[in-house]
């Protein structure tokens, strides 16, 4: 039988500091029943990679949030299943692998080191909306090839796809009002005002080829928007955060700029932007002694995955030279984020410039969102000297 976690995870003392309650159902066992909301949580790294490449089972298209209006809501790419998913996916797998992101690579380089002079040497500024921002922003607009009607709502769209997927349904009807309004944008999207040559594009040419219906194709474009937003700006609040908050490490990185790489995907590990998401068990489930039964809900805690020392050696400890390739902020398998070069390439970018132009990073006390389903910041103070 599974041990029980009777503490609350939602709350917003618990949302702003999750890591020591993580630790505690880590040494609970590799299985843990929750009380509230009643799920199995799998909190361990190689437990909740071996879920994640476990999709026969552990099936997405039940819903993959904690309330059953949200695990309700029509089929898109983060809950579908089998053929349906790798459908729906394939043509926008094909425009965010690294061969074809490399052409905009110079692009987003030269828009971000345009908003790095303004900043540096300029005082205290909102670190999420004057860098994190700007370029998750700037690749929507020039790639994804949106018109500019909606661009200003991406942002509330993103924030309630996320907030929606958790137990407390406080502001459920703020969020899905907000959700239908993200809604009727892909519906109304004309493919005539569509940038030629850009990934919207692409989707509705492969809906005219029959690749995909024209609803799969309006539910794809989500996929590139609502992931792309508030997931990529956590990350790299975060990513300034542990730079200014740890001196030696961003020295260490200004000193071997070889180090960026390691650095993004260690930021990704130590403060991963996705608290968790669910999977249904579509049969009975082994996790060491414990079987999880047919029907079951499960979490599986991504947040938690990236600060098992089992897995890390001092897995609370921000550090540049650590090789932290398999963490699983952006999942694993098939349900892999289909951002994640995207996402990877942008905070590249970003510390390049910054190595080249900023001496040192100084940062304040940032406020912690409390979003039910991300981690990170909503504001920070920054300056760049």
């Amino acid at each position: 039988m599974a041990p029980t976690f009777t503490k609350d995870l939602f709350t917003a003392e618990a949302l702003r500091d999750p890591f020591p309650l993580y630790r505690e159902i880590r040494d609970l066992g590799p299985v843990v029943k929750l009380e509230d909301p009643d799920v199995y949580a799998l909190a361990r790294f190689e437990d909740v990679q071996r879920a994640l490449r476990t999709p026969e089972i552990l099936v997405s298209g039940r819903g993959v949030g904690f309330n059953d209006i949200s695990n309700s809501r029509p089929p898109t790419i983060i809950n579908s299943d089998g053929e349906r998913h790798r459908r729906v996916r394939a043509p926008m797998a094909k425009q965010i692998m690294p061969a074809e992101l490399k052409q905009h690579r110079a692009q987003l380089r030269e828009c971000i080191a345009a908003q790095i002079a303004l900043v540096r040497d300029g005082g205290w500024v909102d670190g999420v909306r004057a860098v994190a921002q700007h370029l998750p922003l700037t690749a929507i607009s020039h790639m994804v090839g949106l018109p500019e009607a909606g661009r200003d709502n991406m942002l509330r769209w993103a924030s309630a796809a996320f907030n929606v997927v958790g137990p407390r349904l406080d502001n459920l009807a703020t969020d899905l009002a907000v959700m239908a309004e993200a809604r009727q944008y892909m519906l109304d999207v004309d493919p005539a005002d569509l940038g030629q040559g850009s990934w919207a594009a692409y989707l509705f040419e492969a809906a005219q080829a029959g690749k995909l219906s024209l609803e799969e194709a309006r539910g794809a474009l989500s996929g590139f928007i609502i992931p792309s937003l508030d997931t990529t700006i956590y990350a790299q609040g975060n990513l300034l955060y542990n730079l200014g908050a740890h001196r030696d490490q961003w020295d260490a990185l200004k000193r071997n700029p070889d180090l960026i790489g390691n650095a993004v995907v260690e930021s990704v590990r130590h403060s991963a932007v996705v608290r968790w998401f669910s999977r249904v068990a579509a049969k009975d489930y082994a996790v060491g002694e414990v079987i999880v039964p047919e029907g079951a809900r499960v979490m599986l805690m991504y947040g938690s995955a990236n600060r098992d020392e089992r897995r890390y050696a001092e897995p609370d400890r921000f550090d540049v030279t650590r090789s932290a390739t398999d963490q699983l902020g952006w999942g694993t398998g098939p349900h892999m984020c289909a951002g994640m070069h995207l996402a990877k390439m942008e905070m590249e970018v970003l510390l390049e410039v910054l190595v080249e132009q900023v001496d040192w990073i100084e940062v304040g006390a940032p406020t912690i969102g409390v979003s039910q389903g991300l981690y990170g910041y909503d504001a920070l103070p920054l300056r760049l000297h």
